[in-house]
């Protein structure tokens, strides 16, 4: 009889460990967001857009949105989404959409990025971020504002390391372009700091460089990719650009990628802050009304 209840229970746990086998779970899927595959004809190759929506893109059909568009977006997208979400719960920053600049999956994305985001060129493999620049330009943002209601004023454009480095490349090469410029941890140290170089070439001729500016670095960070950061700070201080509105930002403690989620953060904050909306955060709201 024992043996017949062993057999009996084996059988059961068998079909039950089948049922579980066949059973399968949910993903989980960030709500608002789309992949529209591109392909350049001025880079020549394969890319991907990772779009994310406010909440009223749905129920606002005639509204046009601010748009941010940040580099590395294959790493990056669950960050941001969460970022805005809570900026937007707390009134901080307006509605905008996020474009998030991205590569196919099969794709490598260090040697991608490698060759989109820098601007002089070390070897074969590296320096193009003049056509990158130029795809964002003429080929993402016509798309994105003529067929997603991305606005024409008020481009924002951010990014980390190699992306940040391309992201103060802009400010120079496309200031009538971008409002608003987010360089996290920028790697000012490409190429013996072609940045520099740049910024000391553009100084010669220029008065002025439009925009808002936020540049940040990790004080944890190995000197040598850390250190080239602070003098390019201190140097754009002493520059004092015409129209410039810069926000320099050390954060404690923190290394290279780990910068990220007070950087994206403060760097929000600051570059929307002429558009923060009125009135009380989403806190308030929700103590208030219980009250």
């Amino acid at each position: 009889m024992h043996k017949k209840y062993l057999l009996l229970f084996a059988v059961l746990l068998g079909i039950t460990t089948s049922a579980l086998a066949q059973q399968t779970n949910k993903q989980f899927v960030l709500s608002n967001t789309e992949i529209i595959p591109i392909h350049s004809k001025i880079t020549g190759r394969d890319h991907e857009l990772v779009v994310v929506y406010p909440s009223s893109y749905k129920t606002n059909p005639d509204k046009k949105y601010p748009v941010l568009y940040y580099l590395d977006a294959y790493w990056d997208t669950p960050l941001l989404v969460s970022t805005y979400g809570n900026l937007i719960y707390d009134n901080l920053v307006p509605e905008f959409i996020m474009v998030g600049l991205s590569y196919p999956s099969s794709a490598e994305y260090g040697k991608e990025r490698r060759i989109d985001y820098t601007f002089t060129s070390v070897d074969e493999k590296s320096g193009k971020a003049h056509l990158f620049l130029e795809f964002i330009q003429k080929e993402v943002a016509p798309l994105i504002e003529g067929q997603y209601r991305g606005a024409t004023t008020d481009r924002v454009i951010a990014g980390n390391s190699l992306g940040g480095l391309l992201t103060l490349t802009a400010a120079y090469t496309a200031p009538d372009f971008f409002s608003g410029f987010i360089a996290l941890s920028p790697a000012v140290e490409w190429d013996k700091q072609a940045l520099v170089t740049l910024d000391n070439n553009y100084a010669k001729q220029h008065k002025a460089l439009k925009g808002r500016m936020f540049i940040s670095y990790g004080t944890t960070e190995y000197p040598a990719f850390r250190d080239p950061i602070i003098d390019f700070q201190k140097q754009l201080v002493a520059r004092k650009y015409q129209g410039l509105e810069l926000l320099n930002y050390a954060m404690e403690g923190l290394d290279h990628t780990g910068i990220k989620g007070d950087g994206y953060v403060r760097g929000l904050i600051w570059i929307w802050k002429p558009q923060k909306p009125a009135g009380p955060s989403g806190l308030e709201r929700d103590m208030t009304a219980t009250k």
